[in-house]
């Protein structure tokens, strides 16, 4: 950071500290969408992460877009926060307001968005390839498949990609379906019993989704048409899904660690603030499993903050 911003950042917090006894900081939250439970709860761990520091935190909800997301990037760049963290949109379609961060020296962190000039942190939370394998290995390799994406995230764009390159070695006929945020539960209820009709029992069928937000809509619109011999799978773990999963109503669903590397984001600013000059950009990887009927229970045992 510079020196004239350090000097207008310490005209801000003054007689506010840290807790480990030093001038508190200031970090930007830019929430992807506030109805994005699992982003979220990554978003929520920087938080509290900087809480127990005594760090001021500031939050936007950029409501999926990304126009609004770089709005306020640069907000908080005029603002003079010392550290700013975004989830999901790419970082290359975050120019203007990254741009704006970089010039006043402020760090930004990109859950789910990738490295880029001005973002020195990163969390890769794709992980689609074991989802997209499981998929294939339960259709057999044949049989139907609606895939539910959502391109502007690059989370869901490396999944979509992981389904693709499974997906083209075999005989299933694939048909993507881009699903909007907000609405992404009716977007993916209303495309899937669209799918749904289309493909009557026989055969072997399943949807996949990128996110398991339109996971919980395709079970939702399974459901009412009586469907039960189609196969659903999300990503991400969430509780509703994993509540899903235990029912027997959701396939499978695949838990990442967000809330861990939300943490390590966390800890990577300090890091940074230590040694600006010294600082290497970092993309963490994330613990992931395959959560189905046959682990739930003691999966949710181990996470028991993940009952719903």
């Amino acid at each position: 950071m510079t020196s004239t911003l350090t000097a207008v950042l310490a005209g801000c917090n003054a007689g506010t500290a840290d807790a480990g006894g030093g001038e508190a900081k200031t970090i930007g939250l830019v929430r992807f969408s506030g109805s994005d439970v699992y982003a979220n709860s990554a978003l929520d761990a920087i938080a509290a992460y900087g809480k127990s520091k005594g760090w001021k935190i500031t939050e936007v909800d950029a409501n999926g877009s990304v126009d609004s997301a770089n709005t306020a990037l640069t907000n908080l760049a005029t603002k003079g926060v010392d550290a700013i963290a975004i989830s999901v949109f790419p970082t290359e379609a975050l120019a203007s307001g990254v741009a704006s961060a970089q010039s006043a020296g402020i760090p930004v962190a990109n859950w789910g968005g990738g490295l880029g000039s001005g973002v020195p942190i990163a969390a890769d939370v794709s992980v689609g390839e074991p989802m997209a394998k499981r998929v294939v290995d339960d259709l057999g390799s044949e049989g139907a498949l609606l895939a539910l994406g959502y391109r502007p995230g690059l989370p869901c764009q490396r999944r979509e990609k992981a389904l693709d390159d499974a997906v083209k070695k075999t005989d299933i006929k694939l048909e993507a379906q881009q699903i909007t945020i907000p609405g992404q539960v009716e977007s993916a209820d209303k495309a899937t019993q669209a799918w749904a009709q289309a493909h009557p029992k026989g055969g072997k069928l399943a949807v996949w989704s990128c996110f398991d937000d339109p996971a919980t809509g395709a079970v939702a619109a399974l459901q009412q048409l009586g469907r039960s011999d189609v196969m659903t799978y999300g990503l991400n773990g969430t509780a509703e899904a994993l509540s899903l999963v235990k029912a027997g109503k959701l396939t499978a669903t695949e838990w990442i660690d967000g809330p861990s590397q939300g943490r390590e984001i966390a800890k990577l600013m300090e890091k940074y603030w230590a040694a600006p000059k010294d600082f290497k950009p970092v993309e963490i990887d994330g613990d992931y499993k395959i959560i189905d009927k046959s682990n739930v229970d003691d999966f949710l045992a181990e996470h028991p903050e993940l009952r719903k």
